[in-house]
């Protein structure tokens, strides 16, 4: 019986290509959008660990920008909503209320009560509200392109809300990318 017998450089390219894997378009295994800064008008994060994404009733996004360079040197916010169903609604929010119009990216932003960086969430059981002076909040938030010309914002963030009474929210892993 006769063997085939294969150079070794044959081989290993061979085994290269059965085993290698493509570099996925999304390389987040945890169900984010993939982190852009191209104006995709997306928002996702990890809330106390599960994916949170904008949703509505059809599954459409509820997300919205207001970027306004007019009003206290620049000011920016983001509103999502997850709309599950009639009885589990909920809702996400993180602007900057100061000084967009100085900066240059990228720029860091710490949370806390009454700094620059604001985020609420609220749901069926509890809100933290932007202007809450009883809610503990940590966090920050870093712009990593403002392109006043293609109109795009794009960052990260994190945050931790805690008021007595409630759930403890953490967020990780926080991304935008909007046109404005």
């Amino acid at each position: 019986m006769k063997t085939l017998k294969l150079p070794l450089g044959i081989t290993v390219i061979y085994c290269l290509f059965c085993f290698a894997q493509c570099k996925k378009s999304n390389p987040d295994s945890n169900g984010l959008p993939a982190s852009t800064q191209e104006g995709k008008n997306t928002l996702g994060f990890l809330l106390n660990g599960q994916p949170w994404t904008p949703q509505g009733n059809n599954g459409t996004a509820n997300l919205s920008i207001d970027f306004d360079a007019g009003i206290n040197n620049g000011i920016f916010s983001l509103s999502a909503y997850k709309i599950i169903n009639s009885a589990n609604r909920q809702r996400f929010g993180l602007g900057i209320k100061d000084s967009l119009n100085f900066i240059s990216v990228p720029k860091t932003y710490i949370l806390g009560n009454g700094t620059l960086y604001g985020a609420a969430y609220s749901d069926d059981t509890c809100t933290f509200d932007y202007f809450d002076s009883t809610i503990n909040r940590s966090g920050n938030l870093t712009i990593t392109k403002l392109d006043r010309t293609n109109r795009i914002i794009s960052g990260t963030f994190s945050a931790t809300l805690n008021k007595t009474g409630c759930t403890e929210i953490k967020i990780t892993v926080g991304r935008f990318d909007m046109k404005f």
